[in-house]
């Protein structure tokens, strides 16, 4: 059977009815009233509903599926014919030392809670202002972590007798599921992958019951979330035979004492910002929040970087670039051959006090001056000359950038300017004598 078609958690097991815990199926409509209180499956009796959501089979006695016991059966029946399903919660307080170990095998929404619960003491919060306005940054979002253990326990390799690894360290959670990416899926085009999952009936379940969002949206959207708390994005790593997920709290130094207004390495500036943008109505996509943070750090964005910052094709970045600039995140420079984005003015004073350059530093005002003038000698003697375009285009920059380099080469006497408007050109001092 090919690994497209397979789906191990479709597979009947020799056991029926039987196998089912009531507390678990209790469970379940508790977590489907709390998601869509409205659902017709709220209203069926229970084994109509099982069968309903592929637990049970229709026919051949009922038998449960794989899927089903995971969901919702016994613990005895789930350690015997699934051995390999356990998962083990670690609290680290050091890279190799823990103080608290929790291993478990029970049902897969059960153990969601268990470990929901075990994560929260250790989970601290600091509280950013906004004018009136308040919202809490915790170390490890609770809708993050809760994705993250949904996606291991959801696509991890049952085949394979190896827990899944839960590590919570002050400064970040590793969470380590057995077996690689699935599908196709590589670390290049995850964002982007059409959704895929090596337990198909175990996700559909979990979506119909609407714990799993639909569309692979999951993923997207605790990178949408770290983000926009002004945390790295998730980080991984990826083998043949396991997947390692990476949170960062963006704190570097051991939690005492009370909790600081900020941790050290979350990026409150651009919080803020965040939360600004979406309390006046201009929320910010995913697709805004990639390209902005790697703007923070880098002084501009090509098309062949978003490309692989969105993981989407030439045309779909093009449109996110364009959207951007047309709403004043980003502005365009240089020719179409050659042209890349930058922070727009109004975005740069908003968060310059966490962008790793300024927008024209006064080294580079020198090393522009430099480049207009060795540009200049190279060029033939009837060609001597440059324009706001040409410097745009040169140096990449503004034409308030361009006009203030300029500017400064005429106040020098390096340069002459001659004509007005769109027609002004500058000329190297001395040489307009050469032609007039």
């Amino acid at each position: 059977m090919s690994q497209a078609s397979e789906d191990f958690s479709a597979r009947p097991l020799n056991r029926g009815i039987e196998a089912v815990d009531r507390i678990e199926v209790e469970r379940l409509r508790r977590v489907l009233a709390a998601k869509e209180p409205g659902s017709s499956l709220l209203e069926l009796p229970d084994e109509e509903l099982l069968v309903r959501l592929g637990i049970l089979l229709p026919t051949d006695g009922r038998r449960i599926t794989v899927a089903g016991l995971l969901l919702v059966g016994r613990e005895e029946h789930i350690r015997a014919d699934l051995p390999g399903h356990e998962a083990v919660y670690l609290h680290m307080f050091g890279d190799t030392g823990y103080d608290r170990r929790l291993d478990s095998r029970r049902p897969l929404l059960a153990l969601i809670e268990q470990f929901s619960q075990t994560l929260e003491p250790h989970n601290r919060v600091f509280t950013l202002k906004l004018g009136l306005f308040h919202f809490e940054i915790p170390d490890f979002p609770e809708e993050v972590c809760r994705e993250a253990l949904l996606n291991a326990l959801v696509h991890r390799d049952y085949t394979k007798g190896v827990p899944v690894y839960l590590r919570q360290f002050p400064d970040r959670i590793e969470l380590a599921s057995p077996g690689g990416f699935y599908g196709g899926v590589t670390l290049e085009n995850l964002l982007g992958h059409e959704p895929v999952s090596r337990n198909r009936l175990l996700a559909e379940i979990l979506q119909r019951i609407r714990l799993v969002e639909r569309a692979g949206m999951g993923v997207k959207r605790m990178y949408h979330i770290m983000l926009s708390f002004g945390k790295e994005p998730p980080a991984w790593e990826v083998d043949r035979d396991y997947v390692r997920l990476i949170l960062r709290s963006g704190r570097t130094v051991w939690p005492a004492g009370p909790v600081p207004a900020a941790g050290p390495n979350v990026d409150e500036t651009f919080a803020r910002f965040v939360a600004a943008e979406g309390k006046a109505g201009r929320g910010l996509t995913l697709h805004d929040l990639l390209v902005l943070t790697w703007l923070k750090r880098n002084r501009e964005v090509s098309l062949a970087d978003v490309q692989r910052l969105l993981q989407r094709g030439e045309n779909e970045a093009r449109e996110a670039l364009n959207s951007m600039a047309l709403r004043g995140l980003v502005e365009p420079f240089g020719q179409k051959g050659g042209r890349v984005y930058r922070l727009s003015k109004r975005i740069y004073s908003r968060l310059s006090t966490c962008v790793s350059y300024t927008l024209f530093r006064r080294a580079e005002a020198v090393y522009a001056e430099n480049a207009i003038m060795a540009y200049l000698e190279d060029m033939p003697r009837d060609r001597q000359y440059v324009s706001n375009e040409i410097v745009r285009t040169l140096l990449r920059v503004s034409p308030d950038q361009a006009r203030y380099v300029l500017s400064r080469l005429v106040a020098k006497k390096l340069l002459q300017m001659r004509g007005r408007g769109r027609a002004t050109r500058y000329y190297k001092t001395g040489q307009l004598t050469v032609f007039d």
